[in-house]
């Protein structure tokens, strides 16, 4: 099987703190592939996700031991 080159992700802001700080979480929802011999993607999404909102395509990280699931940005 091929290896995605993307890692899709859904943000959410938080609301400000007491000092004015706003905070963004990252949640995984999928992963994205390039199509064979053709340029563009095929995104495949977790089963059972709801999504909605702005989607966000990174590279996936070397790391992969840490989740970058509901990481503050």
């Amino acid at each position: 099987m091929r290896k995605p080159i993307y890692q899709v992700f859904v943000t959410q802001e938080s609301q400000p703190d007491a000092q004015g700080e706003i905070n963004t979480y990252w949640t995984r929802v999928g992963v994205a592939f390039a199509h064979n011999g053709k340029s563009g993607l095929n995104i495949m999404l977790t089963p059972g996700i709801a999504v909605s909102g702005k989607l966000v395509l990174l590279e996936p990280r070397e790391d992969s031991g840490i989740s970058q699931d509901t990481a503050s940005a």
